[in-house]
């Protein structure tokens, strides 16, 4: 295999602050083509790669797929070497706010780092959208308000001609429907619920998301009286967005400052030795895998890696304490129909989506994982105007398919993304896998909305 060198001390210095930004070895790739042959949207991280092992930093900036990636994490699922693409081309979009390099460029560069910041520059103008990145990098403030404001809020977006104004002005693709706000939020009927049990198993910490706040409080009642009926005292963290819509739009200054706010508090609150438990898979792992890298090298390092080693995904910590034999709950499948699962992709990526499927076979559900990678949505991906049309194919290849042979399946997931994919495409209903245990637990309390909710 042939070797190139960088040509200048920018492009060397920038490899490396990729890497350092990233906590990856561009290197370590050797080529084997498996991240483009799985990638759902039929991009191509294999050659960003090969450009950076190249110190082609510019050709790896001119690559379609550095600005279009869903950051599904399929690509770092299958590599055999573990590398993790999705970061890189993540730190490469960044590399505009003054080219993480710049202080270590000599004068004698000074030239080619302006090359490279003009045109990292002008691609970044090409595939941003300033105004929809700011509405979904702050995503749990507008939900925040927008609960406060229902129903009010969800008539204004039903209103005749708000779908187009949101395809023209936002970048949020006609098609798509945004999440109802609901009021009562998860919060608000936490604090006046009557616990299901006195806690003797001892307490969990319950770290609810924007969505089971604002959007889909019933997960947030499912899991608590799931917690509760399994023997366990449960409060909620004390936390500010977890910082994956920051992440994923380049925020990465304000995702570093809620980083810190959140570590602090979550250290305090698990200085007893509770877990940290958390429904939605993009953020808990964010939490758990992202953040002692944000803060390597702060203060608080230290305390992220402990907040870290405390958090798990709820299949997680249910499987733990089932095998500890410290599972004070019995389930019992209310119907024989079958199950379909589909794992969200940070899960199949950094966990175990293994764990869901045991969890329901235990309950008795004739459960199946469904063979589809990414679902398609991708977080705020699917809902983009430009990425519309790929996401629908990235469904239409593997999941639609699977679906639609089983059209009388119950279908799960644990992802808000995968859940409103499924809906939007499929027109089938989709629940949570803590909806589904809590039915097999015992009848569901219903969530009592306000009449005024939607």
């Amino acid at each position: 295999m042939s070797t190139t060198l960088p040509r200048s001390h920018v492009e060397r210095d920038l490899v490396l602050a990729l890497e350092r930004e990233s906590d990856q070895n561009v290197y370590a790739c050797y080529q084997c083509g498996k991240c483009t042959a799985a990638c759902p949207f039929s991009f191509s991280p294999q050659r960003v790669m090969r450009y950076l092992q190249l110190g082609q930093v510019d050709q790896a900036l001119a690559m379609e797929t550095t600005w279009v990636c869903a950051s599904c994490l399929t690509c770092s699922r299958v590599c055999p070497k573990s590398a993790d693409p999705a970061g890189v081309m993540r730190a490469l979009r960044n590399v505009r706010s003054g080219l993480l390099a710049a202080e270590s460029v000599e004068e004698s560069d000074l030239k080619d780092r302006e090359e490279l910041t003009d045109l990292a520059a002008e691609h970044y103008r090409r595939h941003s959208h300033p105004l929809r990145a700011y509405f979904f990098a702050n995503i749990h403030d507008i939900s925040r308000r927008g609960s406060r404001l229902a129903p009010v809020s969800n008539w204004m977006t039903k209103m005749p001609g708000s779908k187009l104004v949101a395809h023209h002005v936002l970048g949020i693709h006609k098609n798509r429907s945004m999440p109802e706000f609901v009021r009562p939020s998860f919060p608000e009927w936490f604090e006046r619920r009557d616990p299901l049990s006195e806690g003797h198993r001892g307490q969990v910490v319950l770290f609810h998301d924007t969505f089971m706040d604002y959007d889909a409080p019933q997960i947030g009642v499912a899991v608590t009286e799931l917690l509760e009926l399994a023997g366990y005292r449960v409060t909620l963290s004390d936390t500010v967005c977890c910082g994956r819509p920051m992440i994923s739009k380049g925020y990465m200054a304000k995702a570093r400052e809620h980083a810190r706010v959140n570590v602090e508090r979550l250290h305090k609150q698990v200085a007893e030795g509770c877990y940290i438990v958390g429904c939605e898979p993009s953020c808990l792992l964010t939490v758990r895998e992202e953040y002692p890298r944000m803060l390597a090298g702060s203060e608080l390092e230290k305390q992220a890696r402990a907040v870290a080693e405390r958090c798990l995904l709820v299949d997680e910590f249910l499987t733990r304490v089932r095998s500890e034999g410290e599972f004070d709950l019995r389930l019992e499948a209310v119907n024989d129909k079958e199950v379909l699962f589909h794992g969200h992709c940070q899960q199949k990526a950094e966990a175990d989506s293994g764990l869901s499927l045991e969890l329901l076979r235990a309950a008795g559900f004739e459960a199946e994982m469904v063979a589809a990678p990414c679902c398609g949505m991708a977080g705020a991906f699917g809902f983009e105007r430009e990425h519309y049309e790929a996401s629908r194919a990235a469904f239409e290849r593997a999941l639609g398919p699977a679906l639609d042979a089983r059209p009388d399946a119950h279908l799960v997931v644990m992802g808000i993304s995968c859940r409103k994919q499924i809906e939007h495409f499929a027109r089938r209903p989709v629940r949570h896998l803590v909806e589904v245990l809590r039915e097999a637990a015992r009848p569901v309390t219903e969530y009592a909305a306000s009449p005024t909710s939607r």
